[in-house]
């Protein structure tokens, strides 16, 4: 497993750390059966999001100068 991996995979676990309180709370506001399974699907989801943001590169500056200029200029 790569240095860069591991580095990911702690960012995202500190990610889930952080919200885990937030999902225990709205997890309990379903039936008890459920939360479990509601629980690990968000966690999932998380996981998959964080994965997906951490490997987007940001834009450059003049990516994001062209994408605002072109999104005025789309404007009807």
């Amino acid at each position: 497993m790569s240095v860069e991996n591991t580095q990911k995979q702690q960012e995202v676990q500190a990610i889930i750390d952080q919200l885990e309180f937030k999902i225990l709370k709205h997890a309990q506001q379903t039936i008890f059966k459920n939360r479990e399974e509601l629980m690990q699907e968000v966690k999932v989801l998380i996981v998959e999001k964080a994965y997906e943001m951490l490997d987007d590169e940001p834009m450059g500056f003049f990516e994001f100068i062209e994408k605002e200029i072109l999104k005025e200029e789309i404007v009807f």
